[in-house]
């Protein structure tokens, strides 16, 4: 199975989805991480083109972690926009290309505008992956892939409709994370957050309610052609 994950920022699907992908690589599925945006106006200390170049670096480190595949869109951070569209067109090439069985992305009500966005241009654009008039240069993809969102930041304002026993690969989640180290830095610096201890600490609480030790937590989008009947989710 190919398995598309689209975050809007640098180190988002490890904290968001790290334990599922460890889960899909571990038995044999193909995975595409994908940053959308740079990280590259996440520091006190860097400048933007240096910050950027660190969080491509990690970002490749920590897919390297579990052998995903890992590609950065290169949007800057806070001009995501889902009704651009030449940002549309980006995520239409990337969806024709991958040709996933299942996408991973962000909830529409997440705490801040990239993530936000990004969940509407990959719902929006993933059905247009699917129009073969709509000529990008790359043939289109043959169906409407079923999507899945990503739990919130603290799982704050989510109510899943799927988890994933992570415990398995919880420390490898950790290992991916850690691999953010600019990251754990400024998420420490700008909101005086402990992320490595808030990623155990929300998996343990989504672990609570799925009766294991560990979990992430999903939604599946209802939205006409994207039910299916078998599960996707490992």
């Amino acid at each position: 199975m190919r398995v598309l994950a689209i975050g809007a920022h640098p180190d988002d699907l490890v904290i968001l989805c790290g334990g599922t992908l460890a889960r899909y690589a571990a038995a044999g599925h193909e995975v595409t991480m994908v940053d959308v945006t740079r990280g590259d106006r996440g520091s006190f200390v860097h400048t933007s083109e240096e910050i950027a170049r660190i969080r491509a670096a990690e970002s490749i480190a920590a897919a390297e972690t579990i052998g995903a595949t890992y590609r950065g869109l290169g949007l800057s951070d806070g001009e995501v926009f889902s009704q651009d569209r030449a940002q549309r067109m980006l995520i239409v090439d990337l969806v024709r290309e991958t040709r996933p069985d299942v996408i991973l992305t962000h909830s529409p009500n997440d705490y801040m505008a990239d993530h936000n966005e990004v969940s509407r241009l990959v719902f929006d654009a993933s059905f247009l992956a699917t129009l073969p008039l709509l000529e990008t240069g790359v043939a289109p993809h043959a169906v409407v892939t079923p999507l899945f969102h990503l739990d919130t930041l603290g799982g704050l304002g989510f109510t899943p409709t799927e988890w994933v026993d992570i415990s398995a690969t919880i420390e490898q989640k950790l290992d991916m994370m850690r691999a953010h180290a600019s990251q754990l830095t400024w998420l420490r610096d700008h909101d005086g957050v402990d992320i490595v201890e808030q990623v155990r600490t929300t998996a343990a609480y989504r672990g609570g309610q799925a009766g294991v030790a560990y979990a992430e937590a999903f939604r599946a989008s209802d939205a006409w052609l994207r039910v299916r009947t078998t599960r996707l989710l490992p």
